[in-house]
């Protein structure tokens, strides 16, 4: 009797047990930055000079936001957001598209550079990678994955290396965004 009371005890132990799995990173986010999604998930996140970097704080309006205007030059898009991890180390991170995004396909590959279709706008508390400086040296690129018009999903990777004088550089990898508009 005392085996198979034993017995029982030991089985239902197995049986019951909350097994908790440890979960590897998914191959394309080791960082542990948000998933490269294309569902609308309102997420962005990259590496800044290798570091994860997503959007945190609050400064009163919202930390991570989109503005999508299909009248401007037949469709264009801006991402804003923002870090704040104390009161004197605030940052700034901005991309934008001004294509005619009514009419193209994805995916869809922009390079950066002055005077190009695709924008980087980078600031912190030394120094500001504005969108409109010429003496910025600007390099990267942005691939819209998704660009869905009837559930108004827009979705991307990017990359990105802006520097200019008297300023460190900044390098921008394993960008991704996934937003609704």
């Amino acid at each position: 009797m005392k085996n198979l009371l034993y017995t029982l005890v030991v089985f239902a132990c197995f049986c019951f047990a909350a097994c908790k799995k440890h979960h590897d990173p998914q191959p394309d986010n080791p960082y542990g930055l948000p998933n490269a999604t294309q569902s609308g998930k309102n997420t962005l996140g990259f590496l800044l000079n290798g570091k994860p970097w997503t959007p945190q704080g609050f400064n009163g309006t919202a930390n991570l936001s989109i503005d999508f205007d299909k009248g401007v030059n037949n469709g264009i898009f801006g991402i804003s957001t923002y870090r704040i991890l104390s009161n004197d180390n605030r940052q700034y991170f901005g991309l934008s598209v001004s294509d005619s995004l009514n009419f193209i396909s994805t995916p869809k590959t922009y390079q950066l550079g002055n005077n190009s279709l695709f924008g980087v706008y980078f600031s912190n508390n030394s120094c500001t990678f504005d969108y409109f400086d010429n003496a910025i040296i600007r390099n990267g690129i942005l691939t819209l994955t998704k660009l869905d018009r009837t559930n108004r999903i827009v979705s991307g990777i990017f990359n990105a290396t802006i520097s200019k004088s008297g300023c460190e550089t900044i390098s921008i990898t394993e960008g991704r965004f996934d937003m609704k508009y």
